[in-house]
C-alpha cells in the first residue's frame, strides 16, 4: 500500500511493554483516572521503580500495581470503564473577536505543554530519533483529513487473522471508532475556530485473504476485498487506488477516481499476533485479542492511544520524552490511563494552534 507523507519515512509509534514485574499487558492495562484533578496518594515510593505496589486515591478507583522503569504508576485493571475527564478551558489568551485560544490553569502547565512541542512534535524536535516527529511536515494527520472531508473519517479494516469474523462483531467496529474520535473531539469544541460537533465515522471496506474468513457476503457494512494483499508484509488490504492522502511531494490530495468503491483515509488493522499497538497518520494498528477481549468497553486503551498518535501526539514512557518525571497522566503514557486526561487534551489542542497559524 502506498505510505502518505512520502518525502519522509513513516515512523510507527507503538505502544511499548514493561518487563517489571511483569510485562505490561492488554490485560492489565486497563484502568481509569478517577478526575482530573485527583492524584494517587500512595505510601509507595514512586522513585522505586519496577517495584510491586498496591495502592489506591482517596475514592479508591485507581490502584497502582507498580512504578515502570521510568517513574510512571501502572495502574490495575479497573471494573470503573469511565467517560474521558470533562474538558477545561483555562485562561484566554486570545483578542476579542479572534478565535478562542487559551492556556491551561491546572493539570498540565503552560510550560510541559511548550517543551512537548519543541522537542517531541514540533518543526525543531529531533528526528532523528524515532520517538519524535513533525507535524507541521505531514499534511496526512486525522485533523489534515477531517478538515478536507467536513467532519468524517472513512475506515478500511484489515482483517490479519486466520480466524472468521463474524458480521455482529464487525458491525461494532465502527461505534468504537466513533465513539473514541469524539471523546478526542471534546477537547477541540470550541477551541480555535474548531468547526466539527462530532465526528463521523464510516466503514467503507473489509479487506481479507479470503472471503470464507468473513461470515457474511453482502456489502452492507462495507465493500469486502478478497486477495490484495500488501508486497511487504502479505497483509490484506484495500485496493491502493481507495486511498486518500496528501501527497507531501506534488502538495495535493491522491486521486481516487479509480476506485470502484468509497475510498479510505485511514486502517485500522486488526492483527492476530502482537499484544500492542501502533499508529501514525495510516490509522492504527491493534492487538486482535485485546480488541475481541474488550469489544464492549466503554474505553478501550489501545484504540484511544493509537488514534492519539494519528492525530500526531507522541509516546510518554521514558525520561527522555517527558518534561518532567512527574509529567501527569495520558493515555499517550497508556499505563497510566485508560481515558483521555487533560493532558491529552491539550497537547491536542496545541497541535490544532499550530497547525491554523500556517
Amino acid at each position: 500500500m502506498q505510505t502518505a507523507g512520502t518525502e519522509t519515512p513513516i515512523q510507527q509509534a507503538d505502544l511499548k511493554t514493561y518487563e517489571s514485574p511483569t510485562q505490561w499487558t492488554p490485560s492489565n492495562s486497563q484502568s481509569s483516572l478517577a478526575d482530573s484533578s485527583s492524584s494517587i496518594e500512595t505510601s509507595a515510593d514512586p522513585s522505586d521503580v519496577g517495584s510491586q505496589t498496591t495502592s489506591s486515591d482517596a475514592s479508591g478507583s485507581d490502584v497502582v500495581d507498580y512504578y515502570a522503569p521510568d517513574g510512571q504508576p501502572v495502574l490495575r485493571d479497573s471494573s470503573s470503564n469511565r467517560s474521558s475527564s470533562p474538558p477545561t478551558f483555562g485562561n484566554i489568551t486570545s483578542k476579542s473577536g479572534e478565535c478562542v485560544v487559551r492556556n491551561p490553569t491546572e493539570y498540565i502547565t503552560n510550560e510541559e505543554l511548550d517543551w512537548v512541542w519543541e522537542h517531541r512534535i514540533g518543526p525543531n524536535a529531533d528526528t532523528s530519533d524515532e520517538a519524535n516527529w513533525n507535524v507541521m511536515a505531514n499534511k496526512n494527520f486525522i485533523m489534515d483529513h477531517l478538515v478536507a472531508n467536513n467532519g468524517s473519517m472513512n475506515y478500511c479494516v484489515r482483517w490479519d487473522s486466520t480466524n472468521t469474523l463474524s458480521k455482529s462483531v464487525a458491525s461494532k467496529f465502527q461505534g468504537i471508532l466513533t465513539r473514541h474520535y469524539n471523546e478526542w473531539n471534546k477537547w477541540l469544541k470550541g477551541y480555535n475556530c474548531w468547526p466539527f460537533e462530532d465526528i463521523k465515522v464510516n466503514m467503507v471496506g473489509f479487506a481479507t485473504k479470503d472471503a470464507s474468513l468473513l461470515d457474511w457476503t453482502d456489502d452492507s457494512i462495507g465493500q469486502i476485498y478478497e486477495g490484495d494483499l500488501d508486497a511487504s508484509e502479505g497483509v490484506p488490504q484495500c485496493p491502493d487506488e481507495c486511498y486518500r492522502f496528501y501527497d507531501s511531494v506534488n502538495n495535493v490530495w491522491s486521486d481516487t477516481s479509480a476506485c470502484k468503491g468509497e475510498p479510505f483515509d485511514v486502517f485500522l488493522r486488526m492483527t492476530q499476533n502482537i499484544e500492542y499497538g501502533f499508529g501514525f497518520d495510516w490509522g492504527q494498528e491493534v492487538s486482535l485479542n485485546n480488541t475481541l477481549e474488550h469489544i464492549n468497553d466503554k474505553n478501550m486503551v489501545y484504540i484511544g492511544h493509537e488514534i492519539g498518535h494519528s492525530f500526531g501526539l507522541p509516546d510518554f514512557y521514558v525520561a527522555k520524552d517527558k518534561p518532567s518525571k512527574d509529567f501527569p497522566r495520558c493515555i499517550m503514557m497508556a499505563a497510566s490511563s485508560i481515558i483521555i486526561t487533560p493532558s491529552d487534551g491539550w497537547m491536542l489542542r496545541r497541535v490544532l494552534d499550530h497547525v491554523r497559524s500556517v
